[in-house]
């Protein structure tokens, strides 16, 4: 296959799965299908591989400080083994990439997007070596030797449990170092809605974490699924993908994720984004629902009042609800939920509507327990 692939693609293979180029990788996007897989998640229990995600460390005796001045969160506010959604911004205050910052008592760790690896590890590099981070400041590319897996569903914590992992009172945007010397970094964030945990483990030890959660197969309900499944999850929690919803084009306060940044405290692109704030975005992005039939597909137009308003983003039919849903930036004056839009899908106006997200409750945040 070209591009990269992860330790786990001979297993992949044996299982059927089809796969397709994702950032440089060739991922599984399939086994049985991604309907079945998205519902496993819902209903029970889902197993990714996410080893193309990047995973970065900012080591040195400045790299809390580091951090601090990139990241538009405020790490200061972090306590080691805990978890934080951030934004990495330009001096423009466009949105190189969105990430996960796991902070450890004199170091963090960045879980970035795959298709950014490099783009963000040359940033990084760049800034560590300006004063005063030059020499106090490593920018480390740990992820080459690393992979990811995630567990996902209601029924993740018996599945943790059920492979000797007892992390059932780790709370939420949490993490613990296991194994004799810390080399497994267990998290509990997700991205799919579900409670859920992520595998941060050595790339030599995947093959053996895969097939021991897949032997639970005759006990508990668990299935490996794919990155289309992992797309249509996300999406129904109204999550920005990066690429697709959010990037250097865009600001936090357009995206609505403005609630990462924090305005009082310095960091690359503050000024910028203070002048965003202050003049107030221009379009949002918002969630709608398609009421005529089609599927809205990303670059597609969206008219309100005959006028043309904003493009979708993201699109599919939620395996969820069986109804299309999607994400598109509208202009702000036309953004408030109900209002009815039509949307361009392959040339005929088709019927929809403004709302809310996420289109399905989330239990991200549920307490855990080991269920049935």
């Amino acid at each position: 296959m070209a591009g990269k692939v992860t330790p786990l693609a001979n297993h992949h293979k044996a299982r059927g799965a089809r796969f397709t180029e994702f950032g440089g990788w060739q991922m599984p996007v399939q086994y049985k299908g991604i309907i079945e897989e998205h519902l496993a998640v819902r209903r029970a229990c889902g197993l990714f591989d996410l080893s193309h995600m990047g995973e970065i460390e900012i080591r040195g005796p400045l790299a809390l400080d580091f951090a601090q001045g990139l990241m538009t969160n405020d790490v200061s506010k972090l306590a080691p083994g805990r978890v934080q959604y951030s934004l990495l911004c330009n001096e423009t205050g466009g949105i190189i990439d969105d990430l996960l910052v796991y902070r450890h008592p004199d170091y963090v760790t960045l879980a970035v997007n795959a298709s950014n690896t490099d783009k963000d590890l040359d940033w990084l590099q760049r800034m560590a070596a300006r004063p005063p981070y030059r020499g106090k400041v490593e920018v480390l590319n740990v992820g080459e030797r690393r992979a990811i897996l995630a567990i996902q569903g209601p029924q993740a914590p018996k599945v943790m449990r059920s492979v000797g992992l007892d992390v059932l009172d780790l709370p939420y945007m949490a993490f613990r170092l296991l194994g004799q010397n810390g080399e497994i970094m267990v998290s509990r964030t997700g991205y799919t809605g579900e409670i859920g945990y992520e595998l941060y483990m050595p790339a030599s030890d995947a093959v053996t974490w895969w097939e021991r959660f897949l032997g639970l197969a005759n006990s508990v309900d668990i299935e490996p699924v794919g990155l289309g499944a992992r797309d249509t999850l996300r999406l129904e929690m109204g999550y920005t993908l990066y690429g697709n919803d959010i990037d250097e084009t865009t600001t936090p306060w357009e995206a609505g994720i403005g609630w990462a940044v924090k305005l009082d405290k310095e960091f690359i692109g503050r000024t910028a984004l203070l002048e965003a704030k202050a003049q107030g975005p221009q379009r949002r992005l918002v969630g709608f629902v398609v009421e005529g039939r089609g599927i809205a597909r990303p670059g597609y137009p969206v008219y309100i009042e005959g006028e043309l308003r904003g493009e979708v983003t993201s699109g599919c039919i939620s395996p969820s609800s069986n109804r299309p849903v999607g994400l598109a930036y509208v202009d702000s004056a036309w953004a408030e939920a109900g209002t009815s839009i039509e949307i361009l899908v392959r040339g005929r106006a088709v019927a929809g509507r403004i709302t809310s997200v996420p289109f399905m409750p989330s239990r991200v945040r549920d307490a855990v327990t080991l269920g049935d």
